[in-house]
């Protein structure tokens, strides 16, 4: 999920967020060292029949980088899933770093 950071004042509706990912986390580190969900978890679990893995889209950003520690410096780069958005405060948060935002392709009234 992406997030509009508008200012510096305090986001409190990443309450929720927050909360999930602890909770996926606690559950990773669970089943990293073996404690796999037991049978009364799994009991109260919603069932998914007929399922199959699909892929759905996240939203990221795309540009051209520069001091990325695995991408060439001015290649064109899209990032993992964005997290925190921030473009007036200059920067923006994917699953995996910080970016620090530049000049965007378009300035906002170039949109219509």
């Amino acid at each position: 999920m992406a997030s509009l950071i508008k200012d510096r004042s305090p986001s409190p509706q990443l309450d929720v967020e927050i909360n999930l990912l602890r909770e996926l986390l606690r559950d990773l580190e669970r089943v990293r060292v073996g404690q796999h969900p037991g049978r009364q978890v799994l009991d109260d679990a919603p069932v998914l029949e007929n399922w199959k893995v699909t892929v759905r889209t996240e939203p990221c950003l795309t540009g051209i980088v520069r001091g990325h520690p695995r991408i060439q410096d001015r290649r064109s780069a899209i990032t993992s899933q964005l997290w925190l958005l921030a473009p007036e405060l200059g920067y923006a948060r994917t699953l995996s770093r910080f970016y620090a935002l530049g000049e965007p392709a378009f300035a906002p009234d170039d949109r219509h």
